[in-house]
């Protein structure tokens, strides 16, 4: 009986021996015993986790997941907007990842379906890495996501130039804030549209005028798209009048690489940089 007994100790402790706890964003400590089958709607996270070589534990992910290819082939789950929770609780996966500034009903729908929910950092260039290292630790990539954290920050190492400097979305603006704010701060740019105050304000053309950006980024959907703003920008009396303009220092960049706060800055930032010493 006592040897029995010693033995089920034995393996209670070897079936314990693996575990770990991890702590997210907000301070929640998780454990487990082996890394948990996850799920998202936020294509920055479905990246990262690709990137850590984790792909094989992403249940799900958003409808607007498309990078890398792998990630199309995975099952999908709404958008941050609108999650479909009846698929959720169909997949039942352990963890579902979400920003920390999400909806306070997401969070109580998915716990109503005994869903454990695992936040990342709000938006911002300094929390990139800062989320690749929390999902290293969630997924047990510790080593993956110090590597990438640190590539990250030999990146993001900040460089002089100067200008006067906007990042457009349609009519709205990379302000102080967001994660664009920060990749042109990196670069040497003067934003503009820092005095707004605001993340993704929508400056005025009285603003864009008093401002006269010296070089203006611009974000475009398709090859068509590109064509369009192209021609916008050259024709509109406003923008026109710019020194960007004047001087073909508009930059076109796609919206695949300039719209997710994942690992992938690094693309942007090079592109970015590449732009601005052509410009000089």
């Amino acid at each position: 009986m006592r040897a029995a007994l010693s033995l089920v100790l034995f393996l209670g402790f070897l079936g314990s021996a693996d575990a770990y706890t991890v702590k997210d964003a907000r301070g929640t400590e998780f454990e487990f015993s082996e890394p948990p089958r996850v799920a998202t709607v936020m294509p920055a996270v479905t990246e990262s986790v690709f990137a850590l070589g984790a792909g094989d534990l992403l249940l799900a992910d958003s409808v607007f997941c498309s990078y890398p290819e792998e990630a199309k082939t995975k099952p999908k789950v709404g958008s941050f907007l609108n999650p479909d929770y009846e698929k959720i609780a169909e997949l039942k996966p352990d963890v579902f990842i979400l920003p920390t500034l999400s909806d306070d009903r997401i969070e109580s729908r998915l716990k109503k379906l005994g869903i454990k929910c695992f936040f990342l950092n709000s938006e911002g260039l300094e929390n990139i890495s800062k989320d690749i290292i929390l999902l290293g630790d969630l997924l047990r990539r510790r080593q993956e996501a110090a590597r990438i954290a640190r590539n990250i920050e030999s990146a993001t190492v900040k460089t002089q130039d100067g200008r006067r400097a906007m990042f457009m979305f349609g009519n709205m603006a990379a302000g102080k804030g967001s994660f664009i704010g920060g990749i042109m701060e990196v670069c040497g740019l003067k934003n503009c549209c820092d005095s707004i105050g605001k993340p993704w304000p929508v400056p005025s053309r009285e603003f864009i005028i008093a401002a006269n950006p010296q070089i203006v980024f611009v974000e475009y959907a398709s090859e068509s798209d590109k064509l369009y703003l192209e021609a916008f920008y050259k024709s509109d009396p406003v923008w026109s009048s710019t020194d960007a303009v004047k001087n073909d220092a508009v930059c076109f960049m796609p919206r695949n690489i300039v719209t997710i706060p994942s690992y992938r800055i690094m693309e942007t930032i090079s592109l970015m940089r590449d732009f601005c010493k052509k410009t000089k």
